[in-house]
């Protein structure tokens, strides 16, 4: 085992993490509603791209905008980097992996609910707040895949701390040291 390190990764889980990884840059991250009337539309963000509907028409691609508001996707992103260390057997277990999306979860659905409290536009005397509803599917793929990230946890049958055993038979003696 090299560095002492108890978790041997198969090479299944691994490809499972870098593919939960990359997935994290193209999956939708907010889904954004404003609650008016002449603005009847919604858009959804991902790291590296934007859909949106307005007028019944639907426009999308790549867009600096949603690179820019990296602070909301970032949490995101590490969780698909905690995937693949998990799958490589550097997290120190099942637990802390959870551990660790669920805190990364909690931090990006905290970052997006101010965002409704703000006012996105104004039509004249009314200002226009818009929903923004956190959309955490990485999260839900980290939790679905633990046990196939999981990798495979090393023991040995001795410890370190092992006295010799002193035995009385004939044939022990017989082997040169």
């Amino acid at each position: 085992m090299a560095r002492d390190n108890p978790y041997v990764p198969k090479a299944r889980s691994v490809n499972l993490g870098k593919f939960i990884l990359v997935l994290s840059f193209f999956l939708p991250y907010i889904f954004a509603y404003p609650n008016h009337e002449t603005f009847m539309s919604f858009m959804i963000y991902a790291p590296n791209w934007v859909l949106q509907e307005r007028s019944s028409l639907i426009y999308g691609g790549f867009s600096p905008m949603a690179l820019i508001m990296f602070q909301f996707w970032l949490p995101y992103t590490f969780i698909g980097f905690q995937a693949y260390r998990y799958a490589k057997g550097r997290c120190s277990g099942e637990k802390s992996y959870l551990l660790s999306v669920i805190l990364l979860t909690i931090v990006a659905v905290l970052l997006v609910l101010p965002l409704s409290l703000m006012p996105s536009g104004s039509t004249g005397t009314e200002d226009i707040y818009t929903t923004y509803v956190p959309l955490p599917l990485i999260s839900v793929i980290a939790f679905l895949s633990v046990r196939r990230l999981a990798p495979t946890r090393v023991v040995s049958p001795w410890t370190k701390d092992t006295e010799e055993i002193k035995s009385d038979t004939k044939e022990e003696s017989v082997w040169p040291e």
